[in-house]
């Protein structure tokens, strides 16, 4: 007979350094996942085999300690565990509080709760209960991404870790060859999840505990089985294709869809189970799994997988592409220093402290406790969501039963000045064409994304001149980038109550471009969101304030691959049947609006994208420039009561389309930023439309 899969001293697995290695390999397929690399589609299986491998372990501990004591004393496991787990885990969270507290992630909507779900070791209960989806990750701006994101995974773990002992405790007292039942249980896991996430929502099916149990029970039903059944030495060489289905899962996998989000991750899992049980006796993989580079990666890849999320987030908040390889490294390098020091000055020394297990679970508790407590107590200056939402609401128009008396001119009452003096305030408000409107011909030359006349024709700072009968009703339409322009002009409006009202109407990934589907990136729910909002939610608002200008803010979105039938293939926005189609539906978007009695829509054509990635299509400047040319239809067709506010040369006049500062992601302004081009052109440009 073979040797046993356990060694001969069954109290103990045994340190095996391939499980090290498989760890390294598990973390670099979520880094590279994460960084946004396209060829990594599937990374997030990386996961789902450190589930697997935590379930194998923590089984098999259970099962030895039960073997050899005839009980599991549940107060030394927890108190491993939290030795083990939270020292680290507390670490980071107290540095994204830190720098929550100095204004880092200020734009996450709700960061105060997601702290104190990943404190209690509930994050994926938070997450299920907002209003968030995992893709939102991924497919949004950076700016709102969660540096928390990642405690979902975390959070399963922990609520494993104290509910599987007690489990496995009662299996041996009540099952007879208990080690058996085992695979029962996973196998009913993996029958019964795909059933539940027919119930269920995607997010709900990704994130929530009963669903992802399957993935740990694949190990736990590995470790029972190898109670009974020896490993063959054969089984050294069935690594070898093992390992390339792994491989393939982490390419081929899809990013937003498939099994991640239909409860089949169970079977994949046991692809996994699979894995481990090839690594328990001799042969190539195991050989592979064992060189030292990877052993040490393992053996830090909690840290890794802690700390790179924050890193990542706050890199891509500052307008960085992690798949630039060298700006890859130098993030890789920087995620690694910080885990590296968490291991030797942080986890090493705590996890080797003798301290006896009812100390430990009363240190682990009572640092719970002040942990919560502090989150809670936190002196967070609101956050940026937060705060201007309340701005917002109180720069909003009341509604009206009524149509709106018309606008007038007011002439002020001037304490000093001559009557000329009024007359030439009054000439300021004429604002050049050009700084507002550009036309531009399909068939005729480029449109130049930068005029070289831009420089020369654009008023930068144009004054608002003296107010109108009543306040301006302005109202902001778009995606996550209308809503910085939007928040900047609900706090000019403030300061400025006696010229204009500001209401802004936004979703996330809404472009003005509805129809056709997104291949650019993976996001299915981009046209509903875009009808949702254009079809049902604009109208009740235009109804409920009858603004004077609509605002409609042209996105990144309207400039993503597209297809609109399968027998003409994906469509880039440099082709003429795209552009033609995008002028469609901004005229479309237009008209509907003076239908409903706007008196004026202005479409606010955005400056090109500096940086901006999505699953590897990089927006540059002829994209734009497509964009353009559709604008300029629209506007030479419609004017004057639709013009085209040319944002795009006004940045590129000031010198700041470009600029980091600016626009850190490359295509959303920042509080600041926006505030900036309101005060000095965006806010009097949008005032003039009404006059």
């Amino acid at each position: 007979m073979g040797k046993r899969a356990l060694p001969s001293r069954s109290a103990s697995l045994g340190y095996q350094p391939a499980l090290d290695g498989l760890r390294a390999v598990a973390v670099a397929m979520v880094l590279c996942f994460h960084a946004g690399f396209g060829w990594m589609g599937g990374g997030y299986f990386g996961v789902s085999i450190f589930f697997t491998l935590s379930g194998f372990l923590i089984t098999t501990l259970l099962i030895d300690e039960h073997k050899r004591t005839g009980a599991i004393a549940l107060g030394s496991f927890i108190a491993q565990r939290s030795k083990r787990l939270l020292p680290a885990s507390m670490a980071c969270l107290a540095l994204v509080s830190i720098a929550r507290l100095t204004g880092q992630f200020g734009q996450v909507p709700g960061l105060r709760w997601e702290l104190l779900g990943a404190t209690t070791h509930v994050f994926n209960w938070v997450k299920i209960g907002g209003d968030t989806s995992y893709t939102d990750a991924f497919a949004g701006s950076a700016v709102f991404v969660s540096p928390l994101e990642h405690y979902w995974s975390l959070a399963i773990e922990e609520q494993f870790y104290l509910l599987w002992p007690l489990t496995v405790a009662l299996l041996a007292r009540r099952v007879a060859r208990w080690s058996l039942a085992l695979p029962v249980v996973f196998l009913a896991a993996a029958v019964v999840t795909p059933i539940a996430a027919v119930l269920l929502s995607d997010d709900a099916t990704y994130w929530a505990t009963p669903m992802r149990a399957g993935e740990l029970l694949a190990g736990a039903a590995l470790a029972g089985v190898l109670q009974r059944w020896v490993v063959p030495a054969w089984a050294g060489l069935v690594g070898i294709p093992v390992a390339g289905v792994l491989a393939t899962l982490a390419v081929v996998l899809p990013t937003g869809s498939g099994p991640a989000y239909v409860g089949l991750f169970a079977p994949l899992a046991a692809v996994s189970a699979v894995m481990l049980w090839t690594l328990q006796v001799a042969g190539p993989v195991r050989r592979a799994l064992s060189i030292r580079p990877l052993v040490q990666l393992g053996r830090i890849s909690y840290g890794i997988y802690l700390f790179h999320w924050p890193v990542f987030v706050w890199f891509r908040q500052q307008g960085w592409s992690l798949t630039e390889p060298w700006r890859f490294v130098l993030v890789l390098s920087a995620t690694l220093a910080i885990a590296t020091a968490s291991f030797v000055f942080i986890e090493r020394p705590i996890r080797s402290a003798p301290w006896p297990t009812r100390t430990t679970i009363r240190g682990a508790v009572g640092a719970m406790l002040v942990a919560v407590l502090t989150v809670a107590v936190l002196p967070f200056s609101p956050g940026f969501l937060e705060a201007n939402a309340a701005v917002i609401a109180r720069a909003s128009a009341e509604p009206v039963d009524s149509p709106l008396e018309p606008l007038a001119p007011v002439l002020l009452a001037q304490s000093a000045g001559s009557t000329a003096e009024v007359a030439d305030s009054e000439s300021q408000v004429a604002i050049d064409p050009n700084a507002i409107a550009n036309t531009g011909d399909i068939g005729g030359p480029a449109h130049d994304v930068a005029p070289e006349v831009a420089a020369e024709s654009f008023v930068l700072d144009v004054p608002l001149g003296p107010p109108l009968s009543r306040p301006v009703r302005l109202l902001t339409v778009g995606d996550s980038t209308a809503f910085y322009v939007g928040q900047a002009l609900a706090e000019w409006a403030l300061d400025h109550r006696e010229y204009a009202t500001s209401d802004l109407l936004w979703c996330q990934g809404c472009g003005l471009l509805r129809a056709g589907e997104v291949t650019s990136w993976d996001d299915t729910l981009l046209g509903t969101r875009s009808a949702e909002m254009f079809d049902v939610d604009l109208p009740l608002m235009v109804a409920r304030i009858q603004p004077d200008v609509v605002a409609l803010m042209v996105t990144v979105v309207d400039v993503a691959d597209r297809q609109w039938a399968a027998s003409e293939g994906p469509l880039e926005p440099t082709d003429a049947r795209y552009v033609e189609r995008l002028a469609s539906s901004y005229r479309r978007a237009a008209l509907d609006l003076l239908d409903l009695g706007v008196g004026r829509v202005a479409i606010i054509a955005p400056p090109r994208s500096s940086g901006f990635v999505a699953d590897d299509v990089v927006f540059t400047a002829d994209r734009w420039e497509a964009l353009h040319v559709a604008l300029d239809l629209v506007a030479e067709e419609l004017g004057p009561e639709v013009v085209v506010v040319d944002l795009a040369g006004w940045a590129d006049a000031a010198g700041v389309t470009e600029d980091l500062d600016w626009r850190p992601d490359g295509t959303h302004l920042t509080p600041r930023s926006a505030r900036d081009v309101v005060d000095r052109w965006l806010g009097p440009i949008l005032m003039s439309q009404a006059s």
